[in-house]
């Protein structure tokens, strides 16, 4: 499994409920309609609404949702797979994301929707509210690779762009001005090793640009050109970039460190001004209802909106529309409140996607309030019973542990493989774990160390703030090898247990 699928399965949960419910999310205004799928296995990683009335979106099981009342809850979804049905991946029987998956999707108009999977498949409907077999399928397979597609733009009924990553060696562009034409109406462009494209947006037919996974921005006033009429538009910023989208006026972007990225002139590289977006984790969303009104989406549940996000300093704001508690209960839950894709058709009305087959919308997603001033108040004091910038606080969400010996003798492995799963409440710039003595260091969710040793451990987590403090460090203590009290033991690779009277060896 790939990084990009790695990345992706540590924002999903492995088990959903199999109701289907329309209930109101966390903040107000945004409400949530769960589509079914099975136990874990439905994770929807995008959506495009053209209209107000219209909109598609797309995931894992080789699923494709469509509504034309986006608003309207469960009932007003119609979902069907394409191509060779619907998909049921799963590792020691757990279900996963793999390369199985309708990856993106674009519609010109409620008339025609075309989708990318990573398996190098385009799927295309002049119907897209109509059954499965509506959906005809062209793959993209040349003699001895496989082609991954990651997005896919069509800013016209009569052209389209996907994109695919490193998978294939290169980055590629394909393009088609005859999308419903099969396989011979797309043509390849092949822009190098150096790029690694996980998705594209075109504002018209003679603007579009895509980003990677090495935070490169590339982009073409005309898309059908060939190699040549790619360029370079934003410097790598060694970070992903999972999503991308463009109208006229603005553009959008965010990387896995949480940073957002916006212009008013994107093939201008210095025009591309980061801002930090709040966010705990990975920006994975993104969406543009005009240039004045934008949204970022991270798979914490967060939503980050402005109505100025090209200015020169532009202000974001957070909401938190989906509780890490959301999903808590179920096994395996970590990152069941994630949040994947947006589409925005009109500042009336947003929709997002996202882990545990959630599709949450809003007919006031830039209803937010103004920047605070300095101090809190209107005044030159602060406000009242404030004592400060506030510091955020981590959580440690979950260890998992891998026993690297053969057999497990007596006293217990000898050593293991640690992954730590972290978040934290209120804006964070990043944050620094330390195992042991060892020093803070910088690190993301998820976490890996190998090879850790018997004894007890203790593990920290910190968030440091967008204003530099740091939080304070959250701690969980674990052992590795055997554990007893009162005569029964335990042996493995477990946090300590509570209560005293817990002896090592």
């Amino acid at each position: 499994m790939g990084a990009t699928w790695r990345r992706l399965a540590a924002v999903v949960a492995s088990l959903i409920a199999l109701a289907v419910a329309a209930t109101p999310a966390a903040a107000a205004g945004w409400t949530t309609t769960q589509l079914p799928g099975g136990p874990g296995e439905l994770f929807l990683l995008n959506v495009d609404c053209p209209t107000t009335t219209f909109c598609a979106a797309v995931g894992t099981q080789n699923l494709i949702a469509t509504s034309t009342d986006p608003t309207g809850g469960p009932g007003a979804w119609h979902t069907v797979y394409a191509g060779e049905g619907r998909y049921e991946d799963s590792v020691n029987g757990i279900p996963v994301i793999s390369n199985r998956q309708v990856q993106g999707v674009s519609c010109p108009s409620s008339h025609l929707c075309v989708a990318v999977t990573a398996l190098g498949q385009i799927y295309t409907s002049t119907d897209p509210t109509g059954p499965a077999s509506a959906w005809a399928v062209a793959e993209l397979k040349p003699t001895g690779r496989n082609i991954h597609l990651y997005g896919v733009s069509c800013p016209t009924e009569s052209l389209c762009v996907a994109v695919s990553g490193r998978r294939t060696n290169t980055g590629k562009v394909f393009t088609s001005t005859d999308p419903t034409g099969g396989v011979g109406a797309w043509q390849e462009a092949d822009l190098g090793e150096q790029f690694d494209l996980r998705a594209v947006s075109c504002s018209s037919a003679t603007l579009c640009v895509a980003a990677g996974a090495n935070g490169e921005l590339v982009g073409s006033t005309n898309p059908t050109g060939g190699p040549a009429a790619w360029s370079v538009v934003g410097a790598p910023a060694g970070s992903i970039l999972q999503s991308i989208d463009c109208v006229a006026g603005a553009c959008l972007t965010g990387n896995t460190g949480g940073n957002l990225l916006a212009t008013s002139e994107p093939t201008r590289p210095a025009s591309w001004r980061a801002t930090g977006g709040g966010g705990s984790v990975q920006v994975t969303g993104s969406a543009c209802a005009s240039a004045s009104a934008c949204l970022a989406v991270d798979n914490n549940g967060d939503v980050i909106v402005s109505t100025e996000p090209t200015a020169a300093q532009p202000h974001w704001a957070l909401t938190n529309v989906r509780p890490y508690s959301e999903g808590a209960e179920e096994p395996g839950s970590v990152g069941a409140n994630g949040l994947l894709g947006a589409s925005c058709p009109a500042v009336s009305l947003c929709v997002l996607v996202g882990s545990r087959g959630a599709i949450l919308t809003d007919t006031e997603p830039f209803a937010v309030p103004p920047p605070s001033k300095p101090g809190g108040g209107r005044g030159k004091k602060p406000a009242k019973g404030r004592r400060g910038p506030l510091r955020p606080r981590s959580r440690i969400a979950r260890l998992d542990f891998v026993t690297l010996d053969e057999e497990v003798g007596e006293a217990g492995p000898r050593k293991v493989k640690m992954m730590l799963r972290f978040y934290a409440h209120g804006p964070v710039r990043r944050f620094e774990c330390r195992l042991d003595r060892r020093r803070f260091r910088t690190c993301r969710s998820p976490k890996r160390y190998g090879a850790i040793g018997r004894g007890i451990h203790a593990i920290r987590v910190r968030a440091v703030g967008r204003t530099g403090l740091r939080g304070p460090a959250a701690t969980e203590r674990f052992y590795v090898g055997r554990l007893c009290h009162r005569g029964a033991c335990l042996r493995g690779a477990a946090p300590l247990p509570r209560g005293p009277g817990w002896k090592f060896g």
